[in-house]
């Protein structure tokens, strides 16, 4: 007798114990749902999907340093005589002698896109009264849309990434003070890249396969650090 409530005993707190690891499974897989759900109304912008905290007057903000990104133009190396060498290699030696910060390049390829230059020329030939000079225009559109068509047209494009530590402007003074104009000494072009131009280069290369629209993310507030909150509310969108 004393056997069986015994397991009596046992059977009702193992049916118990069934029913409670059953009810808090059941309260765990509605939660899964809901926290996906959560993540997925999350807005986009450009802080969640890179990790960059900001990029703002030309510079990125990113794991406690600042970066500036240059655009630089490209010299035939291999076809100058020695001489011009020569002075190359000791212009790029002095520049080297000068940076103080953490240094890296980059290269990518980019399709050709000739966008820009046929809105310029459609731009010009409005004001154009010379019809001959309309005809050219015409037939250089025509000539850049037909390059446009192509699709394994590529160009390399070559990149300097400057880093600091330090909360102020040194990237840029240095960029605008010595090394764009020692650069240019030996012809190389160099071109700070704007908050556009490193979200467009930071889009392209990080998104490759992805179809997910830069201007989509824009458009819907995905730059919502560059908005400083002015009196009663209003907005004011911070530019260079």
């Amino acid at each position: 007798m004393g056997i069986t409530i015994f397991f009596m005993i046992i059977s009702i707190i193992v049916i118990i114990a069934t029913v409670i690891l059953v009810r808090k499974n059941n309260r765990l897989y509605n939660y899964k749902p809901q926290s996906k759900k959560s993540i997925k109304k999350q807005k986009k912008d450009i802080k969640n999907i890179w990790g960059i905290e900001k990029i703002k007057n030309n510079e990125i903000f990113a794991n406690g340093k600042y970066s500036i990104i240059i655009e630089l133009g490209s010299i035939e190396y291999r076809l100058l005589n020695d001489e011009e060498q020569t002075l190359i290699d000791n212009a790029l030696i002095k520049i080297s002698k000068t940076l103080s910060f953490n240094m890296q390049f980059f290269s990518t390829i980019v399709r050709v896109d000739t966008n820009k230059k046929i809105e310029e020329i459609r731009n010009n030939i409005k004001n154009q009264n010379n019809e001959k000079m309309k005809d050219y225009g015409e037939a250089l559109i025509e000539y850049l849309e037909s390059i446009m068509e192509e699709e394994d047209l590529f160009v390399r494009k070559n990149y300097l990434i400057l880093s600091s530590y330090e909360e102020k402007n040194e990237l840029k003074e240095y960029y605008f003070n010595t090394l764009k104009v020692e650069l240019s000494k030996i012809k190389i072009t160099s071109k700070l890249l704007t908050d556009v131009g490193i979200i467009e280069l930071l889009h392209r290369e990080f998104n490759k396969n992805s179809e997910e629209s830069i201007e989509s993310i824009v458009r819907n507030g995905g730059m919502d650090f560059y908005v400083e909150k002015k009196e009663k509310g209003t907005e004011n969108i911070i530019k260079n």
